[in-house]
Parts: structure tokens; C-alpha cells; sequence
């Protein structure tokens, strides 16, 4: 899109902003839409937020998402503030208000919330939920389960005096008719974290809203006891970065649902750009973000190589040391296919084989994530197959000598490309072929002769 005189400028004030998604989501927006604005983060201290906001306005900047720190201090420097996000005492999103000369605040946070559990299916009506964690977060998420009407809120933080004050806040808004009870004045509990025990009640809603788990501390968990997973039906963690936190393998592994907040960020941005630009963007847009979102967040890894390179006993280390999916793609192919790939080749032939594997990888393309890919010996030779796999993630030739991958495989029958009188001299063949069209393909050359897996393993991690 071509930047003009006309082009409008929405942007994000915060410390640090060096790692925000928003660009993807609001950029990507505008490109699909054909608006001409433009999404750009600035670096804003504490110090310089006052100069910012009205230096904003003046400068005809049509809106702006803010970030931490200063999501409550800016309510000070707002000419007007939506009612949810007075009531969560936190902003998120600037509009443009012509007639009072000046910003007025949202909190799109907690509406994208609200907009991902009902995509979801999640109903909280007359729910049990409990939320871990009493910051910023935690007080947006009981805002918002007032709103969809739950039950009984337990609020659980080491800090008990935190979770107090935020209870105390919200059942005080109750009282005042703020949201959709009767009789009710006291829905919010407080609790300290290790009184979890004392919640008695089956299928549980929880929401994660503290910090832990956050990448790279993957394996951290508020709550590490089998007995409170067992209650849970649904768990939403806030952390969307991994993919699988512990908290929510935990609920999966006890027959609940668990689901990251990588939505939330998605719609959070939607509804920010809809409020600018008084539009309404379309589900096909939204879904095409949220797949560039997972793409960004949830980087492949792409292995290649010649046969008996070690890239499936390398992926699926790889996988279980990095917290990702695996998929063996002749495994895969050979699942989906309902025959083995011997069975493909003599039947079908190669050609047959071949084109199997771009469909395979055209489908992997928008529907893998997170994920360790083993690729196929042949699969990188077709030029759109380097193309896709490209795509998909970043990629890693596991190379090796003609000899070390003689001694690999000399005794492996399956492999269709060496039934032959003479394999050694077919895998010399092969590899004369096919070496310059991996590095070609590759983004980094993994040496693999004389050296042992987890140094390959190692190899790559330090790269990715």
C-alpha cells in the first residue's frame, strides 16, 4: 500500500514495544482492506506519556493502542472513558474525539476476551469460575465474568490483600446494579492461593492470569496438584506464547478443555481497529490474521535431508525438548493414504508419490504450528515443494556422508529407492542430485557425521 498525504497514522505507546504482534494484525488489516492507514509502535517513558497523547492528537494520529506501562496512568490524560474500561480502571485504546479535542479510552482486552470464550463455546452463565491472579488482567477477567452472568467468582492470589481489593471493587459495582443481578452482592471471593483445596465444586471454569508459564519458563504452573485439575471442564490461559503451557496440558490431561489467549490478542486488535476506523472487518479477514498471528508465535522447524540423516530421531527429540508437535511427513502420508509408501511407489509409481507430497505440504502450510517437521528424503526436489517448506518454517539440512548413510540404512528394506543390486553406489547416485538442491532449499547446514544426536538436537536449538 502506497503511504500519501491521505494516510492515516494508528500506532502503540509503551515500554517496550519492540516485540508487539500489533503490526501483523492492524497492517495486515488495512492491506486486505484497502484502508489507508498505517500501524507503527512508538517507544513512550513514563515521563513523556503526558506529551505523547496530546502530541498524538495534534499530529491528526487517528488512534492508538496502549501497552505497559501505561495502561492505567493514561486514563489521566483522556478527555472521555468508556464505562467497562472505567470499571476495570485500565485502557488499552485511544479513539480520535473530535468535539472534546482529545482521546477517549476502551478497554478492548476484556471485550476480545469476551468475543474469544463465545467463539469457543464457552458459556459462564450461572458458571463456578476461579481466577489465578490479582493484577491488571485478573480484574478485567472478573469484569467480564460479571458481565456473562457467572455464578460465583473465586479470586485466588499468594498476595491475599490484592484479590481482596479487587473483590471488594467488583461486588461493590454489583451492589450498585452495574451488571445483571438480583439479590446478589458478593459474587467475587477472595482467597489466598494455597486455600485452592477448599473449592469443592465440579466442572470449573479457570482463568490463568498470572505470569507463570510464560516462555521460556514453560514448565512453571501456579497450581501443581491433579486433584484441582480433575474439577476443571474449561481452562483459559492468558499466555498465548507457548502454544501449551503446563496449566493447560495439565486440564487436558484431566479431561477438561484448554485454550491460550492468542484470540484474545487477535480480537482485542479488531475491535481497537474497528472502533478507528467505524467499520466492521470481515471473518475472512480476521481468519487469514489470526493464521498469520500463529505463523509469527508459533514458529516451524523444517528438517531435511537424505535418507538415514536422522531427521525423524532428531525431530522428535527436538519436539519433546522445545515443547513442540511432531509430524514424520512419510508417516503422515502413509496414515492418510491408508498404505504404506512402498505400496504408494508400486503402485501408483513415484510421480504419484510426488505430487502426494505437495498436497500434503499445501495442507500443512495453514494447519501446522508449533511443530517439528520431518520431511521425506525427496520431498525439497520439487521447486514448489522448496517453496512451501520454506513457508512452513525455517529449514535445517541434515547432511552427511555417502558412507555414514550407507552404514545407516544398508539393512533397511523399506526403503523403496534402494532395492537395488547395487544401493551404495544408488545412494551416491541419489546424493549427487540432491545435495546442492537441499542447501539450495536450506536456511542452515547441519553437520551430522561423527556427531551424536543431542549434539545435533543442541545444533539446532541454539539456531532456532
Amino acid at each position: 500500500m502506497e503511504v500519501n498525504g491521505s494516510t492515516r497514522l494508528i500506532g502503540l505507546i509503551g515500554n517496550p514495544v519492540e516485540h508487539t504482534l500489533s503490526p501483523v494484525i492492524h497492517n495486515g488489516i488495512s492491506s486486505r482492506m484497502e484502508v489507508n492507514s498505517v500501524y507503527v509502535p512508538f517507544k513512550v517513558d513514563s515521563a513523556g506519556l503526558r506529551n505523547a497523547v496530546a502530541g498524538a492528537y495534534e499530529l491528526n494520529v487517528l488512534g492508538i493502542n496502549v501497552t505497559v506501562p501505561h495502561k492505567n496512568a493514561v486514563i489521566d490524560e483522556l478527555v472521555d472513558i468508556d464505562d467497562s474500561a472505567k470499571y476495570i480502571g485500565a485502557v488499552n485504546t485511544l479513539v480520535r474525539d473530535e468535539v472534546k479535542h482529545g482521546f477517549k479510552g476502551y478497554n478492548t482486552d476484556m471485550m476480545g476476551l469476551r468475543r474469544q470464550i463465545r467463539e469457543d463455546g464457552i458459556s459462564l452463565k450461572d458458571r463456578t469460575v476461579v481466577i489465578l491472579g490479582a493484577g491488571g488482567a485478573a480484574k478485567a477477567v472478573v469484569y467480564m465474568c460479571l458481565l456473562e452472568g457467572a455464578g460465583k467468582i473465586y479470586l485466588l492470589n499468594r498476595t491475599l490483600e490484592r484479590a481482596e481489593a479487587i473483590a471488594a471493587n467488583m461486588n461493590e459495582y454489583v451492589k450498585e446494579g452495574v451488571f445483571s443481578y438480583t439479590g446478589k452482592d458478593s459474587l467475587v471471593i477472595p482467597m489466598n492461593l494455597s486455600d485452592y483445596g477448599k473449592i469443592d465444586e465440579e466442572g470449573l471454569v479457570v482463568f490463568q492470569a498470572t505470569s507463570i508459564g510464560l516462555y521460556p519458563n514453560r514448565d512453571d504452573v501456579v497450581i501443581d496438584d491433579s486433584t484441582f485439575y480433575d474439577r476443571i471442564s474449561v481452562g483459559v490461559d492468558l499466555i498465548y506464547n507457548p502454544a501449551k503451557t503446563r496449566f493447560i496440558k495439565m486440564v487436558n490431561e484431566h479431561g477438561g478443555k484448554g485454550y491460550n489467549a492468542l484470540k484474545m490478542l487477535l480480537y482485542q486488535g479488531v475491535i481497537a481497529y474497528e472502533l478507528w476506523h467505524d467499520l466492521t472487518v470481515p471473518k475472512e479477514i480476521i481468519d487469514a490474521i489470526y493464521v498469520k498471528l500463529k505463523q509469527r508465535v508459533y514458529p516451524n522447524t523444517v528438517l531435511i535431508g537424505f535418507m538415514g540423516s536422522g531427521k525423524s530421531t532428531a525431530g522428535r527429540r527436538l519436539s519433546e525438548e522445545c515443547g513442540m508437535d511432531f509430524i514424520d511427513t512419510d508417516s503422515y502420508i502413509e496414515e492418510r493414504a491408508g498404505k504404506s509408501i512402498s505400496r504408494i511407489f508400486a503402485e501408483d509409481g513415484e510421480d504419484a508419490f510426488r505430487k502426494i507430497e505437495t498436497e500434503t505440504l499445501r495442507y500443512l502450510k495453514d494447519n501446522v504450528y508449533n511443530t517439528v517437521l520431518a520431511t521425506g528424503g525427496g520431498m525439497p526436489l520439487r521447486k514448489e515443494n522448496g517453496e512451501l517448506l520454506g513457508e512452513i518454517g525455517r529449514i535445517y539440512y541434515l547432511s552427511a556422508r555417502e558412507g555414514t548413510i550407507y552404514n545407516r540404512v544398508k539393512n533397511n528394506t523399506s526403503r523403496p529407492l534402494l532395492q537395488c543390486e547395487d544401493p551404495y553406489g544408488k545412494i551416491c547416485e541419489l546424493m549427487k542430485q540432491r545435495s546442492p538442491v537441499y542447501k539450495n532449499v536450506c536456511d542452515r547446514v547441519i553437520e551430522t557425521d561423527g556427531v551424536s544426536i543431542d549434539d545435533v538436537v543442541e545444533n539446532i536449538r541454539r539456531d532456532m
